[in-house]
């Protein structure tokens, strides 16, 4: 698999440096790596946005450095594709789906992409300083900037994206490439309109997190332990899951999709997998570790784990296996 620093990646095609030291910069993924086109857009006033369309010709990696404190918003319009941090944690970005992330002054990572498979990535970037002086009611994201500072990120799923969202951002993969290059009065505003809408749609959503009853949060709670703790169950079910914590079964589906932004299967796979990488790494065998976390079938444990973590479970336990 291939590993490259994203600006590696990018050939810089044109750019423009515009009033107030303002640049904009039009590129496109260099030949020999794939195909696809690199838009970066400086709106001023410790915001820009970044537009990447690409396809690449093999697996790849991609490291991403930051020194800039900040926030980031990321909308995913194209294929699945998966974060790793320093601490190793993994967060997937799916199809149709933005988050909020924070970055420290120390922030990396690197994402990892299939090879013959098109991705689309719309962000905005938005420096520390000028975050804290939005004029909205973020009391409620304090611990995460907290928590990126500690360990160099932190994020907030955003859930899909909305019909709202899709129309002002369809305004930009509309525009023609080269319009890019010089200052748009009706682009920044469309730019400025979709982070008021999207912050206040997060905090709307943090608030009604934070407005649940304290009994139903319990029993969120009460669930997340009961599939911590029996994920390898083959009988474990909503149903069973929704007794065991005290809540009515249509409640616990909508709740606790809210409270922990996935569905109850989303956790019990998430679960299972990152059980199943611990276990490979101890030297149980493949068809060991799937029947150990729940799994029935080889080779539908193996077409999962792979789609999470962008390696067959056979080759990850090839690199601690010893002779």
């Amino acid at each position: 698999m291939l590993e490259i620093d994203y600006y590696d990646l990018i050939e810089i095609l044109k750019k423009e440096n515009n009033p107030f030291s303002r640049k904009n910069y039009l590129g496109k993924i260099k030949n020999n790596f794939g195909m696809g086109n690199y838009i970066w857009y400086d709106i001023g006033s410790g915001i820009a946005i970044s537009i990447t369309t690409f396809k690449l010709y093999q697996d790849t990696i991609i490291s991403q450095t930051s020194t800039i404190a900040g926030t980031v918003l990321i909308f995913n319009f194209a294929n699945d594709f998966t974060y790793t941090f320093k601490d190793k944690n993994k967060y997937l970005s799916k199809k149709d789906s933005f988050f909020l992330g924070f970055s420290s002054n120390n922030f990396s990572a690197k994402m990892q992409f299939k090879k013959n498979t098109s991705y689309s990535i719309f962000t905005i970037g938005m420096k520390e300083e000028l975050f804290l002086k939005l004029p909205y009611d973020f009391k409620n994201l304090e611990n995460k900037r907290n928590e990126a500072n500690k360990k160099n990120y932190a994020i907030i799923e955003g859930g899909s994206i909305d019909p709202e969202q899709l129309d002002i951002l369809t305004y930009f993969f509309n525009k023609k490439f080269d319009e890019y290059l010089f200052t748009d009065l009706f682009l920044e505003s469309n730019i400025a309109n979709l982070i008021q809408y999207t912050y206040k749609k997060i905090i709307k959503n943090i608030n009604s997190n934070s407005n649940m009853d304290e009994n139903i949060i319990k029993s969120l709670e009460k669930a997340k332990q009961i599939i911590l703790s029996e994920y390898f169950s083959n009988t474990l079910s909503i149903k069973e899951i929704a007794y065991k914590s005290a809540i009515n079964e249509c409640y616990l589906k909508k709740d606790f999709k809210n409270y922990y932004k996935m569905t109850i299967y989303e956790m019990i796979q998430k679960q299972r997998l990152e059980e199943a990488k611990k276990l490979l790494k101890k030297d149980f065998s493949v068809k060991e570790a799937c029947i150990k976390v729940g799994y029935k079938h080889t080779g539908h444990f193996s077409k999962l784990f792979f789609n999470y973590f962008g390696i067959t479970p056979s080759s990850y336990r090839k690199q601690f296996k010893t002779y």
